[in-house]
């Protein structure tokens, strides 16, 4: 395509782009919208994922169900299976939210031609990654007491764990030592380790501090592993380094047991007309969906903090 044609295409881009429009996704495109969100965040895309078809409801909670192989005997077989209706669940309830953002023409078009995109996939790129980012935020630090308005829109997973009474408590004094963290695995109850693959999830503060603890001993122990300098296990598992978290708190448990629900309806408008759209020469686009936060199985979750009661 010659050069006159690829800026006559963006032109129209850009002028379709400015246009007002205000649509709700269809069902699959908004489900598809949201995994996009999830999968745009380093630790988020490796959580549970639930897209939701309502804004309450349940999912299975974490956990291969045991020893449900049964000696057939024919006629003399009695069908006693446990019914699906009485499986553990746990409940989910849908918050509404939103991000909005404003976008200098000059900016979209350039970059869509510096990268050989569409106008419109530029945007939507653009907010996945902004939803994502402060979704990811949310999902671990959100708690709904809070004063701060981004913070309270809805309980986060460290408070989900704080707060629950089936969770495990870890008290530590201070800031988390290595040592902290050793007696924490054979808290967790057999049944439960084998839900899943156990993690440690903490802040880069946190892992920063743990790592500069391992490299100033005098000699290797074996409860820690360094690749290339960087501490990658403890206690023979794995760490998941969550960028925003508050630090000086860990959470033990696999990562499937934290879920991400959001919703399928998603709603997006768009304008690039009226007075303030033309003062900063730039379009300004809302998009409305719905997420939570669910630990499937709290008995499969340690939380590690300073003055919290076992």
């Amino acid at each position: 395509m010659n050069p006159l044609n690829t800026t006559e295409m963006l032109q129209k881009q850009m002028d379709n782009i400015k246009k007002s429009n205000n649509v709700t996704l269809p069902a699959d495109d908004g489900r598809a919208f949201m995994q996009d969100v999830v999968a745009s965040g380093s630790t988020l895309a490796k959580l549970n994922y639930y897209s939701a078809k309502s804004a309450n409801g349940a999912i299975d909670m974490l956990g291969v169900k045991k020893r449900r192989l049964k000696l057939h005997q024919g006629i003399n077989t009695t069908p006693d299976g446990t019914d699906h209706a009485e499986e553990r669940t746990v409940p989910f309830s849908l918050v509404p939210v939103y991000t909005d953002a404003w976008f200098e023409n000059d900016n979209v078009y350039y970059t869509a031609r510096s990268r050989g995109q569409n106008v419109e996939d530029i945007i939507a790129s653009m907010i996945q990654q902004q939803f994502g980012a402060d979704l990811q935020d949310l999902a671990f630090n959100g708690d709904k007491s809070s004063a701060d308005a981004f913070i309270k829109l809805d309980d986060g997973f460290l408070k989900l764990a704080r707060t629950n009474v089936d969770t495990i408590k870890h008290d530590v004094t201070g800031a988390i030592k290595i040592a902290d963290l050793q007696v924490v695995p054979i808290k967790v109850a057999p049944e439960q380790l084998r839900a899943g693959t156990f993690v440690w999830v903490m802040g880069r503060g946190t892992h920063t501090a743990l790592q500069a603890e391992v490299i100033a001993r005098p000699t290797a122990l074996g409860d820690a592993v360094l690749v290339n300098g960087v501490l990658t296990r403890l206690h023979g598992y794995d760490i998941e380094v969550v960028d925003h978290i508050v630090e000086d708190t860990v959470l033990f448990t696999p990562l499937e047991n934290l879920t991400v629900v959001t919703g399928f309806d998603v709603q997006y408008s768009r304008t690039g007309e009226g007075p303030e759209a033309m003062a900063k020469q730039a379009t300004y686009h809302f998009v409305l969906s719905s997420v939570d936060f669910v630990i499937r199985t709290p008995k499969a979750l340690v939380y590690i903090d300073a003055d919290v009661t076992p």
